[in-house]
């Protein structure tokens, strides 16, 4: 937390990178889950590779919310959802979510007796961290951080409107700024997009730079790098193996901003990682409006048994 002129970098992966393919799968239960029955415990991990999707953790809930949760189409809409499958152009995306193969391991039923009482209290511990600046135009987030996830967001958006054939689901952008705490500038940006053999490379450069062009409405263009290490056909879970949690950072808010280290994907919102991680922005936003402060940081501290936080850190400038 600065006010002098400095650099920021910061990530961003579009939904078919492996990593957030556990992820989505992983919250598609929890939603569900939780949706229907608000105190149901959700505590779920994933890891992908080629066709291979394994599931484990646990999942407390009335019988008849368990007994409605179709687990497996719920995961084979997060790869359906990331663009795997056959697109509008009829190229096929693999894997196709019809054939994946789902292996479960799961502590699946209801509650013990007496143990949905206790939901409120913290059954475990954990450091949750809140940020917030004062750049309206970041959503009070920092920039780099901001810039990487709206041309990520900017790319999905233009894969589904005019990527079918080219582009595929996988991707990553890392964005670099400049900025003195206040105002910014986009420095470089480099994207890596997904394809296949056959791919037109001068539609990918335009493809990139559209979206590049949008996310950085009113700002000077960086310079971009695109798929820089050459070819990037084996995308997905065919070019890496994915897990839950392994994007937290990038969840939170970017290397800028030191974060707790609980990761919120597949959780229910009474776990303490992602329940203590939403309280703290929110306090932080709270004492940035209040303080008048450029930057503000909120650290909650919780043990295990604890019905809130146990200490409280707020720092600002």
């Amino acid at each position: 937390m600065t006010n002098e002129l400095h650099t920021e970098c910061a990530e961003w992966v579009l939904p078919g990178h492996p990593d957030k393919l556990c992820d989505v799968a992983v919250d598609n239960i929890v939603d569900f889950v939780s949706s229907r029955d608000p105190g149901a415990q959700c505590g779920l991990e994933a890891a992908c590779i080629f066709k291979r999707f394994f599931l484990t953790g646990r999942v407390a809930a009335l019988r008849e919310v368990l007994d409605a949760c179709e687990l497996d189409e719920l995961i084979r809409d997060a790869y359906r959802a990331a663009g795997y499958g056959i697109d509008a152009a009829g190229h096929l995306w693999d894997p196709l979510p019809e054939d994946l193969q789902i292996t479960k391991v799961l502590c699946w039923g209801p509650f013990a007796e007496g143990e949905r009482e206790l939901r409120h209290l913290a059954d475990d511990q954990a450091i949750c961290v809140g940020y917030a600046n004062c750049m309206t135009d970041t959503d009070h987030y920092p920039p780099a951080h901001w810039l990487a996830r709206e041309i990520g967001r900017a790319l999905f958006d233009l894969r589904l409107k005019k990527g079918a054939g080219q582009v595929g689901p996988d991707g990553k952008v890392l964005a670099r700024v400049r900025t003195d705490g206040r105002t910014w500038q986009p420095e470089r940006v480099s994207i890596s997009l997904n394809h296949h053999g056959g791919s037109d490379w001068v539609f990918l450069r335009r493809f990139a730079e559209e979206a590049l062009e949008e996310a950085c409405r009113g700002k000077r263009l960086p310079e971009l790098t695109l798929n820089g290490a050459g070819g990037f056909i084996a995308g997905g879970p065919n070019g890496d193996n994915g897990t839950t949690g392994k994007k937290l950072v990038m969840d939170a808010y970017g290397p800028t901003v030191p974060i707790g280290g609980g990761a919120w994907s597949g959780k229910d919102w009474h776990k303490i990682d992602r329940k203590g991680g939403r309280l703290a922005r929110e306090m932080a936003l709270k004492l940035l409006r209040e303080s008048g402060a450029a930057e503000a940081l909120v650290r909650l501290e919780y043990v295990p048994g604890c019905n809130g936080p146990v200490h409280v850190e707020r720092i600002f400038h």
